[in-house]
């Protein structure tokens, strides 16, 4: 069986490597042909700004692959409604689903069901946490804490001047009134 390997990652400081080499593992065991690993560094609630996850789906869909395989099902995504029909799609395909923590067989309704809860589970802590994130700002706020840059920080290297700021700087070298200056 022809088999793709997704991965995700949150942000940028976390590996894919674990995941990877945790799901060619598998394959191996399975006996499973991998035909492409596709990744992305990125929240898996936007689906758009996932190139990898894109492109996996494309392939999946002109049924370049029998299978796929995750380290976790949250790694699809963590939006209930976006991961049920890709599910169901995959489905209705033929293409089966294969998780390595869950471990579960998507063929019978218990087993769907279950993946569904798995689902709802993820979206629900990131609701969680974004809503605790929230909460924590308002709190410092309340508390007269200043969110963001200390004022007068720079950052180690110098921003591009861009915008309304790099036009400014334009016209000064030009010779032209300062916008706002009269």
């Amino acid at each position: 069986m022809k088999i793709a390997i997704y991965a995700r990652v949150s942000t940028d400081r976390q590996e894919l490597v674990q995941q990877v080499m945790s799901c060619v593992k598998f394959c191996k065991y399975k006996d499973f042909k991998i035909g492409k690993v596709y990744t992305d560094k990125g929240s898996g609630k936007d689906y758009f700004s996932r190139p990898g996850y894109n492109e996996m789906l494309k392939d999946l869909r002109s049924l370049e692959y029998q299978g796929i395989v995750v380290f976790r099902f949250d790694r699809l995504g963590r939006n209930t409604v976006e991961a049920i029909k890709f599910f169901d799609e995959m489905e209705a395909k033929g293409i089966q689903v294969y998780s390595l923590n869950e471990n579960l067989d998507t063929s019978s309704p218990v087993g769907r069901a279950i993946r569904d809860f798995i689902i709802r589970l993820a979206q629900l802590e990131r609701e969680n946490i974004s809503e605790s994130t929230k909460q924590r700002l308002q709190a410092l706020k309340s508390m007269g804490k200043q969110l963001g840059r200390p004022v007068g920080s720079r950052d180690s290297s110098p921003r591009k001047k861009s915008g309304y700021y790099g036009n400014l700087n334009a016209s000064k070298k030009r010779g032209s009134k300062n916008p706002g200056s009269e």
